[in-house]
């Protein structure tokens, strides 16, 4: 359960990128919220108490002061946590269009938690536009609203660079490879790829992600398996083996150490949510 104010903004004005709503959530103790895959993306920052995000299988906890980040065509879930006094507050963007090409941009786009990102100001910026434009006419207001958003995004780029947390660019570059992986991954020919020994691209992608590559690759093949599980009717066999996983009950153990559930058992739980 949650309670707070959302304003509707009106475009009408041609543009890849929109924020047709923003508001302020203050989220109950019981409040959880899930999108299976999400058309939209949301961008926010936390005032107050703190929950658990998941985007996809990677799960963080903001607390006051984060911005975090849950990102279009992923499974998103959002929770309060229990037994915290008053409620996790936190103002949100809603962003339409074509936001990975904006993210990636910044490179943004595999960011879901910026803690301690003193933002504040500039979320509050964009409030104070919808309220004048309610007094005053709503016309410019889509438009200044995502140069607020821009601004937000240069901020927190900024803040990641002087915190050394943006990848570099041979990080980026073992980072395209797994996510363009279409194959089985095979470690000698992923080392003849990047001219490096298998324990060197190792060290490199897990110093600046925090992710082994095998940790990487297993969690988005995992956040695929749930995709697969919730959107569409094929067999556990026919996703592990879409998956690369020649062995169905070696891939079903797998997720289950993962996710704490069978695949079996994460779909049912899904056809509920």
């Amino acid at each position: 359960m949650k309670h707070g104010e959302v304003y509707t903004i009106p475009s009408d004005w041609d543009v890849g990128v929109s924020v047709p709503l923003i508001g302020t959530n203050y989220c109950h103790s019981n409040y959880r919220n899930v999108r299976s895959r999400a058309d939209i993306t949301v961008l926010a920052y936390v005032l107050r108490g703190e929950g658990t995000i998941r985007v996809d299988s990677v799960e963080h906890r903001p607390k006051e002061g984060d911005v975090f980040l849950l990102r279009k065509g992923s499974y998103h879930e959002v929770t309060a946590l229990p037994d915290q006094d008053g409620y996790w507050t936190y103002l949100w963007f809603n962003i339409a269009g074509n936001s990975d090409d904006l993210l990636a941009a910044y490179q943004l786009k595999e960011k879901s938690l910026v803690p301690d990102a003193p933002l504040e100001g500039l979320f509050r910026k964009a409030f104070r536009l919808v309220r004048r434009g309610q007094r005053g006419g709503m016309e410019q207001v889509q438009e200044g609203v995502v140069l607020v958003l821009t601004e937000i995004l240069i901020a927190l780029s900024r803040l990641l660079k002087s915190r050394n947390q943006m990848l570099s660019d041979q990080a980026q570059g073992i980072k395209q490879y797994l996510d363009q992986l279409a194959e089985p991954f095979d470690s000698e020919r992923f080392s003849r790829h990047m001219a490096m020994s298998y324990k060197q691209l190792n060290r490199v992608f897990k110093r600046e992600t925090g992710f082994t590559v095998y940790g990487y690759l297993l969690s988005r093949r995992i956040g695929h398996a749930e995709m697969l599980l919730q959107d569409t009717s094929l067999s556990v066999s026919e996703i592990a083996f879409r998956l690369g996983y020649a062995d169905p009950h070696y891939f079903s153990n797998l997720f289950k150490q993962k996710t704490g559930m069978t695949p079996t058992g994460f779909r049912l739980q899904a056809g509920h949510r």
